[in-house]
Formats: structure tokens, sequence, C-alpha cells
């Protein structure tokens, strides 16, 4: 029984910063205020909880010169999550644009499933996807992204409108997302008191489901809290320890 739900909880925390991530980007993305780009190296790392117990951990580190940029983004599982699953490596490269992040390549390894990968051919509007054995090529709707450049892509961009959607690729398909912001909030977490914006991803109100996350004003709106109750109720929780400007 042990092992089950063991099991279970690893397959979330598979997925569980990815999801986030989603809804960061997504979200960031409509905030109508101009912000300056981020360091030129940036590492963060996160805490991953289930209530009490403590899953795993998240390292991320982005690095740009202003006109390139690559993420390198680390989910590592610890304590008994480390006996079912390996770390989850996802890495992506691009160029900076005057609209923000625009990707050549992503690529995510480390499930047993295979790579995943996606290609980006802006030219032509093409999109090649590389899920295992899997390969197909599908449109490439405009300002789409991938899910290791997420967390980064509204630091790079400029005003934008406050109703927003993007479409969003992990190698296996792509998808079009949308959000709402809650407010302002001030966050207690070992960075000291953090003023952050609360926001949340729109859901059907007829499930459980639900995703939510609170990002640092004065940190570059980098995020410092995710939060996902699954369609159980069950509550999963990913808290920031650091941001480095190395």
């Amino acid at each position: 029984m042990v092992k089950t739900d063991m099991s279970a909880l690893c397959n979330i925390f598979r997925t569980f910063r990815l999801t986030c991530y989603l809804l960061i980007c997504v979200a960031l993305l409509g905030l109508s205020t101009a912000r300056a780009a981020p360091p030129e190296q940036v590492e963060i790392t996160f805490e991953i909880h289930f209530g009490a117990i403590r899953l795993g951990i998240g390292e991320d580190r982005l690095k740009h010169d202003g006109k390139q940029y690559q993420v390198y983004s680390d989910t590592i599982p610890q304590g008994m999550a480390a006996l079912f699953i390996d770390t989850i490596r996802r890495e992506s490269a691009g160029s900076i644009t005057q609209s923000g992040l625009r990707p050549v390549r992503f690529i995510e390894r480390g499930r047993k499933q295979g790579i995943r990968a996606a290609e980006f051919d802006w030219t032509n509007e093409r999109l090649r996807l590389i899920h295992g054995e899997s390969n197909q090529v599908v449109d490439l709707p405009k300002g789409s992204i991938d899910q290791a450049s997420l967390p980064y892509a509204f630091a790079f961009a400029g005003k934008i409108p406050d109703d927003f959607s993007v479409h969003v690729t992990d190698g296996r398909r792509i998808k079009e997302y949308q959000y709402r912001i809650i407010g302002r909030e001030r966050l207690e977490s070992a960075l000291g008191e953090i003023d952050t914006i609360h926001i949340q991803r729109r859901v059907d109100p007829s499930t459980k489901r639900s995703f939510e996350f609170w990002v640092a004003v004065d940190q570059h709106y980098l995020p410092v809290q995710m939060r996902f109750t699954d369609k159980k109720g069950r509550l999963f929780e990913s808290v920031v320890t650091s941001i480095r400007y190395p």
C-alpha cells in the first residue's frame, strides 16, 4: 500500500513543477507593466512538499547576453521519492526579441519513455515534436514557447495586454493556456517578507483541481511559491529557498 501511494505521489511530482510553470508564464505574460531584463545569470532553488512530506527540490539556471539565452531546469526527487524516479533535466535555448523569448530547441531527459524535444521553425511556422519513438510536425502559433523557458519569459517581455493566452509545448503536444490575477500579497519565506502578485489559472469550478502561485515583485517577477491541488484534493506546494545572481 505504501509503495502504491508513493508511486502515485511520484507521478504527480514529475509533473508538478511543469504544471506550475505553465501557469506562471501564461499569467505573467498578461501583466501590464514594463520590466527590465534580469541579470545575465540567475539561480533559483525550491523545496517541493506534499503536506508535511518533503518530496524533493527544484534547481533552475538562466543565462543570457541580451541576445541569446539558455535555461537549465532540474527536478530532483529526495527521500522515498528518489527510489521511484530519477532526476528530470529540461533545457531550452533561443533568442531574445523585442516581444520576449523565442526558443529554437527544447529537450527533456530522465523519463523512462525516452526524451521529449521540440524544434521551432519560425520561418515556416512549423514545430517538430519528438517523444520517444514519436516524431511529428505541427503548426507553430505565433508567440509559442516551451516549458523550460516558461518561468523566465515574462522577465524579457515589455508592456503587454491584461488579457493574454499563449501556446506552450512539452515535446509531446502544444496547448493554449489562460490566467487571472487575484491580487497583491505579502508572503513569509526563507528570503524574508516578499511583496508578491498572487495568480491563478482559470479552471472548471466543478473540479477539485486548482493551480495558483506567487511571484516576487522586487525579484524580477520570479516565482517564489506555487500550489497545486489534484483531482482528489491532495495539496502539493513548491516554495523558494534561494535566489542568486552569481
